[in-house]
């Protein structure tokens, strides 16, 4: 209809009021944004929608994606027997994440593939996930399918590793079905072999997975104290260092044990310097039948001797036994802190510088026994020192002869190269204490006949371990128990000393033999027990006697037993006094629990800061575990707690595949 024709029919009354209102709709522009907003609200729903699909998808491929690492990871594992399928190890782990019931829905079967050698495994799994969508079947996409791969290799790279043992005598007791020392060389053994091989077809570890002896191996084992071998002894500037008949500086030879007191200023580094000098701590006679048990008698009263190293018996010519250096018991330890089984570490409980012989490395797990207190810091110092690679020209001295060997330790920033502590301990710190340096070696004023008695000499004058006053000096009479003490004699043997005495009764009386019917007198002198100081002492059967340095006197005999037997029961002014005598040859070395703990805290903070990784085991209930779980490297399977020696096993076995070279490649 044209213009001219519509408004011929607008004149028309009865079309007028029609023509109007559609000119007026034709003209107006209300409402035209609901349209816009109308289409937009589709649109944003459509584009929600795809939004759901498409993270529906996403968390379904991060979850497949994440699962098959895991799987890869696991069927990369060298120590897995040759009959492990990796298809059946991937097949596993969607069964633990919980998608084997959907593998044949929404997830799809991996395939696997991969090689191996004797050294190193490889794992390739690749698989899909499909996600069925809810907004995106209306634009006729019923599902989004997408791919995952994951590559996982482990092999053996270069690894320097420090086994730091606990050998405390706790270590002796019963846990679980065995005894925790039994455990830990079963453990420390299976440890070393899963790090050097893998399972053959049997399942047994036969096939060497280290042909170019790229892992090596030392331990540390410790109590109150390290037992370091002459050999590495010797790098050392040491001072102190311990006699043996008579022979300076001879160390112990026979046994072959040294205890150093590393400077507690060092613990906050992991190397140890050569040059610095290193006190040596004296070596002490552990066994109790080398020095016989008896009663101690001191000043009238009587006691039984409790202290590890034994008593002379009081009696009158009743000698000891002689202690031999070939087959007696010695430890290496702290003051009177000895073993109550009195274990010779000549055979036993010594540094082991790290080795890639594994024969070696069990030989010395096998001679593991327990003894003594529990010094956690002191071991982890020892561990530091020997994996630093400050320690390489000792290596280059000691392991010069093995090739593999040669340039270790590594630089501690290597980037080819692992350097691991694992530090094993059932116990907390005991505080120590140390025989301090007057006394730890250089002449003393004890001598020893071949008979095995010792006697000591005392002069006017002095402090009570290098002269004091005789019994009577000062008295007017000068006698002891009525008995005169003859000018010169200022040697007092213990063994010749009754411990009652009867007073003189005649002139006549032989010495120390009164003749009255009075009471004996106790607690006081026998002068038959002082010797004449003319030349070189000697007595009934003293056979050749020789004068003693300081250290082989604690080989002979204990602190508590030179105490009262030499000191206090002369009866010398200014010996009575146990604690008193005790505290001058005595101090605190590593004095409290908590002092040791912030040491072992620095020397772990020291040895992490340098790059080396710690992975922590406790053994037991009762064990405070924040220092070692302090000392342990951050993250996953570094530390360790196992309630019986049952599981210290597993608690091994997971570290030696953990410390495998397992990575992602892909």
């Amino acid at each position: 209809m044209d213009s001219d024709m519509l408004t011929r029919t607008a004149s028309r009354p009865a079309f007028a009021h029609v023509a109007r209102k559609f000119t007026d709709y034709l003209e107006d522009e209300g409402g035209s944004i609901a349209i816009f907003i109308v289409i937009s609200f589709v649109m944003i729903l459509m584009l929600g929608g795809i939004a759901v699909d498409i993270m529906r998808f996403e968390m379904r491929r991060v979850a497949l994606q994440e699962t098959l690492d895991r799987a890869t990871l696991a069927a990369a594992n060298v120590v897995l027997p040759p009959t492990t399928s990796p298809q059946s190890v991937v097949t596993e782990w969607f069964d633990k994440a919980g998608l084997g019931n959907e593998l044949t829905v929404d997830y799809f079967p991996p395939t696997v593939g991969g090689s191996a050698t004797a050294s190193s495994r490889e794992a390739t799994a690749r698989a899909k996930v499909r996600s069925y969508n809810h907004f995106m079947q209306m634009l006729e996409m019923p599902y989004i399918e997408g791919p995952a791969v994951s590559v996982a290799q482990q092999g053996v790279s270069k690894i320097e590793v420090m086994m730091v043992l606990d050998i405390t005598g706790s270590m002796s007791q019963t846990s679980g079905s065995t005894t925790k020392i039994a455990a830990l060389r079963q453990a420390a053994s299976n440890f070393v072999t899963i790090l050097k091989y893998s399972k053959d077809a049997g399942g047994a570890y036969t096939v060497n997975k280290d042909p170019n002896n790229l892992i090596s191996i030392g331990m540390v084992p410790y109590a109150s104290n390290v037992n370091v071998p002459d050999a590495l002894r010797d790098q050392f500037n040491v001072t102190d260092v311990s006699s043996w008949d008579g022979v300076a500086n001879a160390g112990v030879n026979s046994p072959d044990i040294n205890c150093l007191e590393i400077p507690t200023s060092t613990y906050s580094q992991t190397g140890l310097s050569t040059d610095d000098t290193i006190s040596m701590a004296p070596v002490v006679l552990a066994t109790k039948s080398a020095v016989t048990p008896g009663t101690n008698t001191t000043a009238g009263t009587t006691g039984t001797g409790t202290k590890a190293g034994g008593v002379i018996t009081l009696s009158k010519n009743t000698p000891p036994g002689i202690p031999s250096k070939n087959t007696d018991n010695f430890v290496c330890n702290h003051g009177d802190n000895f073993s109550t089984t009195g274990i010779d570490e000549s055979a036993s409980n010594q540094l082991l510088l790290p080795t890639t012989n594994i024969t070696t490395i069990k030989n010395q797990i096998a001679q593991l026994n327990p003894r003594g207190r529990t010094s956690i810091a002191v071991g982890m110092r020892w561990g530091t020192a020997m994996i630093d690679e400050d320690a390489r020209p000792i290596y280059t001295s000691l392991r010069g002869s093995e090739a593999a060997m040669l340039g270790r330790p590594a630089n501690n920033d290597a980037a080819d190269t692992r350097k691991i502590i694992v530090l094993m301990t059932d116990g907390t710190h005991v505080a120590s204490e140390n025989v301090i340096a007057p006394f730890k070696t250089g002449l003393s004023p004890i001598w020893r006949g071949t008979d095995g008695n010792m006697v000591i000499r005392y002069t006017n004058g002095g402090l009570a371990k290098t002269g004091g006053l005789r019994p009577g000096l000062t008295a007017t009479t000068n006698t002891c128990s009525g008995w005169v003490i003859p000018a010169g004699r200022e040697f007092f043997a213990p063994h010749l000393k009754e411990n009652a005495v009867k007073a003189k009764f005649k002139a006549t009386d032989a010495e120390g033999l009164g003749s009255g019917t009075a009471a004996a007198v106790t607690g006081a002198c026998d002068p038959r027990a002082w010797i004449s100081s003319a030349g070189i002492p000697s007595w009934p059967g003293s056979g050749t006697v020789r004068q003693l340095d300081w250290s082989e006197v604690w080989r002979y005999a204990s602190v508590d037993w030179v105490i009262r037997q030499l000191y206090m029961r002369s009866g010398v002014d200014g010996t009575n006094n146990y604690t008193a005598v005790y505290n001058q040859f005595v101090a605190p070395y590593l004095g409290s629990t908590t002092y040791m703990d912030t040491l072992l805290n620095t020397n772990c903070t020291a040895a992490k800061t340098a790059g080396i990784e710690v992975f922590g085991i406790i053994l037991g209930d009762n064990v405070t575990e924040t220092p070692i779980k302090n000392c342990s490297s951050p993250g996953t399977g570094y530390y360790y707690k196992v309630t019986n020696a049952d599981n210290l096993n597993a608690a091994f076995e997971q570290i030696a595949v953990l410390i495998s070279d397992l990575k992602l490649t892909q």
